[in-house]
């Protein structure tokens, strides 16, 4: 992979992050249930079916930032836990592409199965080495996401443990221990994977029984990141139960402890907490029996 590719597939996949950075924090609260305005009963289409049916709707993430602001600071939204989120983004861009090089040599000069439609065993060949990838940039780059967001929420109760990455490295490490770094991991990893195989098995069915050769042949090559976008609320729940394990410690108690992931995983089932952060405009309240005003557990 020369410097131009690199640069390409690394660098600037990293530099996103900065520039949506606000809308990153704003969906890590919800995600972890931060609600600082009450839910509000709106009309649907569904009313005019059913005139008692209720839905509740949070305002949207543009007034959810003008609280945040006002809670951190118009620095702190496009600061907090911002160089966390860039040097975990370069990480996970760079080692999942170095880990798919080593897998597949000639993977940056081959078309892809997408595109050549070589069959079933190429399918699954190229899936499973992308699999590996996927997964190994996100366990190495996990650390960097639980301090992002144990910055971002510290806020909530008022501590300031994590307030410089540096050192809340040895501030975790000396508290709670190494395997605090990879709080949720199990969850985010298993999303990563249902995401790979839903994304590619999608593409494979619409290249090869959809499209056929309708379009282009190198258009293929984009139809994942079409049908990765179709399946993104597939593994929400596990987004959300990631996040919350993350944010999990003995020392800052911005939510509920839990003993393992599928604990959280059922709690936030039964509590119907799977709505959080799904949506950035219409946000639909977890039930309209709640009315809670600040952080919700």
């Amino acid at each position: 992979m020369d410097h131009l590719e690199t640069t390409y597939k690394c660098l600037i996949p990293s530099f996103i992050p900065a520039i949506t950075h606000p809308l990153t924090y704003a969906r890590t609260m919800m995600l972890l249930g931060y609600e600082p305005f009450p839910p509000v009963r709106r009309f649907t289409l569904r009313n005019i079916l059913h005139s008692n049916y209720q839905a509740y709707y949070y305002p949207s993430v543009f007034t959810y930032c003008r609280k945040l602001r006002l809670e951190v600071g118009l620095y702190g939204i496009f600061t907090i836990g911002l160089p966390a989120n860039i040097i975990g983004s370069l990480v996970k861009s760079y080692s999942t592409n170095i880990t798919m090089e080593y897998l597949t040599p000639d993977f940056y000069e081959k078309k892809t199965f997408f595109e050549t439609d070589k069959g079933i065993r190429i399918f699954l060949i190229s899936t499973s080495k992308c699999t590996v990838a996927r997964v190994v940039g996100v366990v190495v780059s996990y650390p960097f996401q639980v301090i992002m967001i144990r910055q971002m929420s510290q806020f909530i109760n008022g501590t300031r443990l994590y307030d410089y990455m540096l050192y809340a490295f040895p501030t975790i490490l000396r508290n709670e221990g190494f395997l605090s770094f990879f709080s949720g991991l199990t969850p985010r990893l298993i999303g990563e994977v249902i995401t790979v195989w839903l994304t590619a098995c999608l593409a494979y069915f619409f290249n090869k029984y959809v499209f056929m050769d309708r379009i282009d042949p190198s258009l293929k090559k984009h139809t994942p990141i079409v049908t990765e976008l179709m399946i993104s609320g597939a593994t929400h729940g596990l987004t959300v139960t990631s996040t919350v394990m993350a944010a999990c410690d003995s020392t800052n108690n911005v939510v509920p402890v839990f003993n393992n992931w599928w604990q959280c995983y059922s709690y936030l089932s039964r509590s119907d907490a799977f709505v959080r952060g799904s949506s950035l405009f219409f946000r639909r309240a977890p039930s309209p029996k709640s009315k809670l005003h600040g952080y919700s557990q």
